[in-house]
């Protein structure tokens, strides 16, 4: 079973005051980290950039960077543009702003989908918090997603609902050999995010 990677890093990083993807992260950028954290676990990696076409040209990985074909219209359209050119069923999802995804929560998320009935998606909820950009999502859920982007019905969560998510826990995903699940899904919006994240892991 083959997997493309999806890397949602189209937004405006309004609250961080620069490009979240773009920060410095061990000696590369956050995007990079996130990266090579997927790539084990994919045969294809696509970069889904929002509006721009030269936001990240100088990457030191083989990725396919496409634009929404909505824009404006936040996460959706990202994953709506990267979904049309992706030619494998399964594809795994993450935004770019969760450096401290490792790959075994990638090939957990795998484990889960290969082995478990079949849905739509699959994204983790701890606590009872979803979280939508950090998952797996199939191709037959575009004609749905493009309909919600046409009728600017843009709540991930609601859309979720409507296509028969299956949730996943943080049980499941340690029995699926992911650990330190609330950690690796950490995301940053501001700077003193960014800083909080990045001690968090340098003194890990």
């Amino acid at each position: 079973m083959e997997w493309t990677g999806i890397i949602l890093a189209g937004g405006l990083s309004s609250r961080m005051g620069s490009n979240k993807a773009l920060l410095e992260w061990n000696g590369s950028s956050v995007l990079e980290q996130v990266i090579q954290a997927m790539e084990p676990a994919v045969q294809r990696l696509i970069i889904s950039a929002g509006t721009s076409t030269t936001a990240y040209p100088a990457l030191a990985y083989d990725c396919v960077h496409v634009q929404d074909d909505y824009p404006g219209k936040g996460p959706l359209a990202g994953l709506h543009a990267a979904l049309k050119v992706s030619k494998t069923d399964w594809n795994l999802v993450c935004a770019c702003d969760m450096p401290l995804l490792q790959p075994s929560f990638f090939e957990g998320i795998k484990k889960l989908i290969e082995s478990g009935q079949e849905h739509h998606a699959v994204v983790p909820r701890l606590a009872g918090r979803v979280h939508p950009l950090a998952g797996a999502y199939h191709r037959r859920v575009l004609p749905e997603l493009e309909q919600r982007l046409i009728d600017h019905r843009l709540k991930v969560t609601q859309w979720l609902e409507e296509i028969g998510c299956r949730y996943v826990d943080v049980d499941e995903l340690e029995s699926a050999g992911v650990h330190d699940v609330a950690m690796q899904l950490s995301n940053m919006n501001t700077p003193e995010e960014y800083e909080h994240i990045r001690n968090r892991h340098q003194g890990s």
